[in-house]
C-alpha cells in the first residue's frame, strides 16, 4: 500500500474521549464480529454439515491458512507504521477496506456445485482471502486504541466497548443466524447461509464508517510515524517487549479456548444434550455473556487491576467449568446458569487484555523511543486467528479422529465432543493465569506515562 504524504495536523493531546467516541470505537469490533462471529460459530459446521466436506479436511484447512498468518499479521503491522496519510496510520483501512472484507465475507458462505476436490479447492481460496482481508482492517482497527489516549483508565474504558461491541455482534449471529437462514433460504441452507451474510457485511460497512468518522488519533504522527519505521529493529524492540510477550501469549491461549468452545458447542448441545433447538440460546448466552463482563469490567479492573482482576477472576471460573460437568444431566436452567457466570467472569478478562495490550505500546515507546502500534497490534491479530482457528482445527482433528459422522453418532464421538468442550475450557484458562503471573506492566505503566509526556513536552 502506498505511503501517502504525511497530514501534520495533530489533535490536542489533552483531549479526553467523548462517549461518542468510546462508542463508536466499539462500532468497530461489533463490525467485525458480524464476519468473524459467523466464522468462529458456524463455519467448522457450515464446512462439515452443509457444504459437505469432511471435518479431517476442515482441520487441514484450518491449521494451513493461518501459518501465512505468521507472516501476514507483522507484514500488515509494518504497513501500518510506515503507512500516513491525511486519514491518519490506521484509520485509512477502515475507510477503504470495508467493502472488500463484506464482499469476501460473502463468498465464504457460498456452496457452488464443484466436486469434492473443487469444494476444498474454493474453501481454501475464500478462507485464504477473507483471513488476509481481516487481518488488513482489524489489525489497523486494534492499533487505533493506542493512538486514541495514553490514559489506562481510558484505555479500560475503550477495551469494555470493544467487549461489549464484540458481544453484541457474536449475540446477533448466535441469535439470529439460524432464523435468517431458515426465512431467507425458505428451508435451504445452501441459499439462506450467503444472503445472511450479506446482510451482516452491508451493516458491518456502515459500522466501520462510523468508526472511521468519530475516532481521532492523538498519538501517532507527533512521534515522525511513516516511512523512517526501520523494520529490523523494530522487530528486534518488539521482541524484547517483555509484557507485549506475555500479552501476545495470553491472547493465543485466550482465543484457542474460543475456538474449541465455538467449534464443539453446536455439537454438544445437538448431540450431547440432545437439545438441537437450544443452540441458538447457548450461542447467545455465550456472547452476552461477554456483553456482561465488557460491561462490569471497568468498574471491576478500576478496583482491581487490569492483570490482578484477570488473575483473579479467571481463577474464579475454572471450578465453575468443573461443576458443569457434574450438571451435564440435570437442570437446563441451573447448567445454563453456571455456563453463563463463568464465561462472564472470563469476558472481564477480555476487555483487561485489550487494555494491557495498548500499555505495552506506551512501553515500547519508553524504552525503545518507536511507537510501532501496527506491529506490535500483529501480535493480537494473530493470535485471534490463529487461536480460533487451531482451536476449531483441533475440534476438526478430534472429531475425525473419533469417527464422526452427523448422520450415525457413536459412543466414541460423544465422548470426544464432551472431552473437547470441558478439557478446553478448563486448560485454556488455567494457561492464561500461569501466563499472566509474568506480566508486571500495572505496576509502574502510571510512572511511564510520566515520563513520556516529560518527554514530549521537553
Amino acid at each position: 500500500m502506498a505511503i501517502l504524504k504525511a497530514d501534520t495536523s495533530v489533535e490536542l493531546q489533552s483531549d479526553k474521549l467523548g462517549t461518542k467516541e468510546k462508542v463508536s470505537y466499539g462500532l468497530g469490533d461489533l463490525a467485525s464480529n458480524f464476519v468473524w462471529g459467523m466464522t468462529s460459530a458456524y463455519l467448522l459446521f457450515f464446512y462439515t454439515d452443509i457444504f459437505g466436506i469432511s471435518a479431517a479436511a476442515v482441520g487441514t484447512l484450518f491449521l494451513i491458512t493461518r501459518i501465512w498468518d505468521a507472516i501476514n499479521d507483522p507484514m500488515m503491522g509494518v504497513i501500518v507504521d510506515k503507512t500516513k496519510s491525511r486519514h491518519g496510520k490506521t484509520r485509512p483501512y477502515l475507510l477503504y477496506l470495508s467493502i472488500p472484507f463484506g464482499i469476501l465475507s460473502v463468498l465464504t458462505f457460498i456452496t457452488p456445485d464443484f466436486s469434492d476436490t473443487g469444494k476444498l479447492v474454493y474453501a481454501y481460496i475464500t478462507y485464504f482471502l477473507l483471513g488476509m482481508i481481516y487481518t488488513a482492517i482489524n489489525l489497523p482497527y486494534g492499533a487505533l486504541m493506542s493512538t486514541m489516549t495514553r490514559d489506562s483508565n481510558e484505555k479500560s474504558q475503550l477495551g469494555s466497548f470493544r467487549m461489549m461491541g464484540l458481544a453484541v455482534g457474536t449475540i446477533i449471529v448466535s441469535a439470529l443466524t439460524m432464523p435468517l437462514v431458515e426465512f431467507f433460504g425458505n428451508g435451504n441452507l445452501q441459499v439462506g447461509f450467503p444472503i445472511t451474510m450479506a446482510v451482516y457485511s452491508i451493516v458491518g460497512v456502515i459500522l466501520f464508517f462510523i468508526t472511521f468518522k468519530n475516532c481521532k488519533e492523538r498519538y501517532s504522527d507527533h512521534l515522525g510515524a511513516g516511512s523512517n519505521v526501520k523494520v529490523g529493529k523494530s522487530f528486534s524492540n518488539m521482541l524484547k517487549n517483555q509484557p507485549w510477550v506475555v500479552i501476545s501469549i495470553n491472547s493465543i491461549v485466550q482465543f484457542l479456548r474460543i475456538g474449541v468452545l465455538f467449534g464443539v458447542l453446536i455439537y454438544y448441545v445437538t448431540y450431547v444434550l440432545e437439545q438441537p433447538a437450544l443452540v441458538p440460546l447457548y450461542l447467545t448466552l455465550a456472547s452476552v455473556a461477554n456483553f456482561a463482563g465488557g460491561a462490569i469490567a471497568p468498574w471491576a479492573l478500576k478496583r482491581l487491576g487490569n492483570r490482578n482482576g484477570s488473575i483473579i477472576l479467571l481463577s474464579a471460573s475454572v471450578p465453575l467449568f468443573v461443576l458443569l460437568i457434574f450438571l451435564e444431566d440435570g437442570s437446563t436452567i441451573l447448567f445454563a446458569t453456571v455456563f453463563f457466570i463463568a464465561l462472564t467472569l472470563i469476558g472481564i478478562n477480555g476487555a483487561a487484555n485489550f487494555a494491557m495490550l495498548a500499555d505495552t505500546i506506551d512501553y515500547q515507546e519508553w524504552k525503545f523511543g518507536q511507537r510501532t502500534e501496527g506491529l506490535l497490534y500483529s501480535g493480537y491479530s494473530f493470535a485471534t486467528k490463529f487461536g480460533i482457528a487451531i482451536g476449531s482445527a483441533l475440534v476438526a482433528y478430534a472429531l475425525g479422529w473419533a469417527g464422526y459422522n452427523p448422520d450415525a453418532i457413536t459412543e466414541s464421538a460423544l465422548s470426544m465432543i464432551r472431552f473437547l468442550l470441558f478439557a478446553g475450557l478448563i486448560a485454556f484458562t488455567i494457561l492464561q493465569v500461569i501466563t499472566l503471573a509474568f506480566y508486571k506492566l500495572d505496576q509502574n505503566h502510571a510512572e511511564i506515562i510520566k515520563e513520556l509526556e516529560m518527554r514530549n513536552h521537553s
